[in-house]
């Protein structure tokens, strides 16, 4: 038995071993030319394509119609873009996966910087890295590791290709029994997590853990240890936030038939099978929980969860410790308000927000979309009996909130209108940038 399953058996007591063959698929690998290098100055990479509806704007295969457009808030046109995609923690690297030709996938490796396609290799299979959710794709922290779930997948048999980015190579193909999604993966490439479906009627799934070198799917369901006798698990993820170390992800789950928000807190790490979870405030309405926001501060210590529309903002501490102190991340603050009230219209009722929460540097103030514009409010005045918020924008339909590398000027994004530029220490709208986003949908970083 592995050493790694040794670990499990001695945590939980209940591990059986069950490999699964791999197979490998044929590919090809390709370098192209250099990119555009762009001006200097700050320069915004905008994810375009919002379908109200769809926010996606992914048809019946999966794929999407949207794409980044990369230009400086000063000028008209795009200096360059790029498909949509998966990108590492640093923004550098973009991956992304399209149908090509008949029965194969072509997956990208861009160097988002310049625009640079650096490697592409095609597979078998119809895969896809689009999607709001993490279920057909997911990429390690450093853009190495790519993960696919085949789309033609059936809910008794799961199919999922191991990339690895750098060389450009189909590493292995795994093939489970059941229905399995994805959910993360390691900085090593070891560790890939999923999310088994059981079907059962209840919606509830299994967080599971795959071992890729040793071919291991571990037998015993990841589970909270204050919760060991229910492995079940529930709700749709909405928002997600990363470790800067790769040891951890952050995932904000919502789901409104049993009416509750959480966020999952996975360390990546095979020794480790214990998850935490730490419900949030659901309010009064499930239909006003797809509002919920998460960030994650500069150093890695607080997390706040914010939803606009129920007026709550909840400050999350993070032991910074490693997984023997995972169960000492707690709620430490929970502040609420009256955003005003409002008869949910169609629109509204199918508004996915992206990127709806930003952060200044120094963490001392949090902005996040709601219904109504957006919010802004003083992170050491959460614990106060009633904290100070400030509304901007009354009026507008915000789908994502991002701040400059200075935190002087917050970028507002109005899939209609455009995007709007905001003064924090007035809180003054400073200009409209009307293209060449076209539907702007969310920013998805920001670059000097």
């Amino acid at each position: 038995m592995p050493k790694k399953s040794l670990i499990w058996l001695a945590v939980i007591l209940s591990l059986v071993l069950s490999l699964v063959a791999a197979c490998g698929l044929d590919t090809t690998s390709s370098n192209k030319a250099q990119g555009t290098t762009l001006p200097s100055g700050e320069h915004l990479y905008v994810l375009d394509g919002y379908v109200p509806g769809n926010p996606g704007n992914t048809d019946n295969t999966g794929q999407s119609g949207q794409h980044i457009v990369v230009f400086h808030p000063g000028n008209s046109t795009a200096g360059m873009t790029l498909p949509n995609g998966l990108t590492s923690l640093n923004h550098r690297v973009l991956v992304s996966a399209q149908n090509g030709q008949p029965g194969h996938t072509t997956i990208s490796i861009y160097n988002t910087q310049n625009g640079a396609l650096v490697r592409s290799l095609s597979i078998v299979g119809a895969y896809t890295t689009s999607g709001r959710e993490f279920n057909d794709a997911v990429l390690s922290i450093d853009g190495r590791w790519l993960a696919l779930r085949l789309l033609s997948s059936s809910t008794s048999a799961s199919t999922i290709a191991l990339v690895d980015t750098q060389a450009g190579t189909l590493v292995k193909t795994i093939h489970l029994s059941g229905d399995f999604d994805l959910d993360a993966i390691s900085l090593d490439g070891n560790a890939l997590y999923l999310l088994e479906r059981l079907h059962n009627g209840s919606g509830h799934y299994y967080v599971r853990l795959f071992n890729t070198q040793e071919h291991e799917l571990y037998q015993t369901p990841i589970v909270d240890k204050s919760e060991l006798n229910d492995p079940n698990m529930t709700g749709t993820a909405i928002a997600r936030q990363e470790a800067s170390s790769g040891a951890e992800v952050y995932t904000l789950y919502t789901d409104t038939y049993h009416h509750l928000a959480f966020v999952h807190i996975l360390p990546l790490d095979p020794g480790f099978p214990f998850a935490r979870c730490i419900n949030l405030p659901a309010g009064t309405s499930p239909d006003l929980l797809r509002y919920y926001t998460l960030v994650l501060s500069a150093d890695g210590s607080r997390l706040y969860a914010a939803n606009a529309a129920l007026g709550i903002v909840v400050e999350i501490s993070l032991n910074e410790q490693g997984t023997s102190n995972i169960y000492s991340d707690q709620v430490v603050a929970t502040a609420h308000f009256s955003p005003p009230a409002s008869t949910l219209t169609s629109e509204e009722q199918s508004r996915v927000l992206r990127n709806g929460a930003a952060l200044t540097s120094d963490q001392s103030t949090l902005y996040f979309a709601g219904l109504d514009g957006i919010w802004s409010v003083k992170t050491k005045d959460l614990s106060a009996i009633h904290p100070s918020f400030t509304h901007l924008l009354a009026g507008q339909t915000i789908t994502g909130v991002s701040l400059s590398a200075d935190n002087r000027t917050v970028f507002a994004v109005d899939p209609a209108r455009g995007i709007t530029m905001l003064d924090t220490a007035t809180g003054q709208s400073e200009q409209v940038i009307q293209g060449p986003a076209r539907n702007p949908w969310s920013i998805e970083w920001i670059t000097n």
